[in-house]
């Protein structure tokens, strides 16, 4: 069984990796609130939906951090995104591990696996915030996590943000740093070019590796 396990930061970590259902069902993640067979209609239906199940990242052979999605008829009823619901053309965010003592880095890096491969098949990706301050294995991460990771909050349901592919962000590699570039043409129709540039530059700051 896979380990997930406490390292430091290290600049050469790799970049997430796509995961198959077999890689989340063989994982020891310490989430108690989702059981098993929940994880894996989840992973399963993900699989169907998208070709992958999630993405994760690794140092050596350890899992260091992995998110976990499901599209809306995937999404177990114990699931705090259920509550809510999501639509058919938005993934949603089902479990986020960061094992402890890891940077803002690994979260990062994961959002980033997902977006580029989300972001031709849905419009964005939906998540419950939780009311702890921290995020290190759940299935409601943190406010502030999600803002950090790109996520804006949604005005219904209570607590939920949002990723939104169209008016938020795209992702540009450029060596070991990761940068938002705010997509111009697709702003929202009230958000000015100024307004649009300024919030991007924001996130450049705040997502940096």
């Amino acid at each position: 069984m896979a380990r997930i396990v406490v390292n430091q930061h290290h600049i050469h970590d790799r970049p997430a990796v796509a995961l198959s259902v077999a890689d989340v069902l063989s994982m020891d993640v310490p989430v108690g609130a989702l059981k098993p067979e929940d994880l894996a209609l989840a992973a399963r239906a993900a699989m169907d939906e998208w070709g992958f199940a999630g993405v994760g990242v690794r140092r050596d052979s350890d899992w260091i951090g992995v998110v976990l999605i499901a599209p809306h008829h995937g999404l177990p009823r114990t699931h705090p995104l259920s509550a809510g619901g999501i639509d058919f053309r938005t993934a949603g965010l089902v479990l986020v591990h960061i094992a402890p003592g890891e940077t803002t880095g690994t979260g990062k890096r994961l959002c980033v696996g997902l977006t580029r491969r989300l972001r031709d098949q849905v419009t964005g990706i939906e998540a419950q915030a939780g009311l702890l301050p921290l995020t290190t294995s759940t299935l409601a991460p943190s406010a502030g996590w999600l803002v950090r990771m790109g996520f804006q909050p949604l005005r219904y349901p209570l607590n939920r943000y949002r990723l939104d592919f169209a008016t938020v962000v795209t992702w540009i590699q450029r060596h070991v740093q990761w940068h938002p570039r705010p997509v111009l043409g697709l702003a929202p129709a009230h958000a000015s070019p100024s307004s649009v540039l300024r919030h991007g530059e924001r996130h450049n700051t705040d997502l940096r590796v």
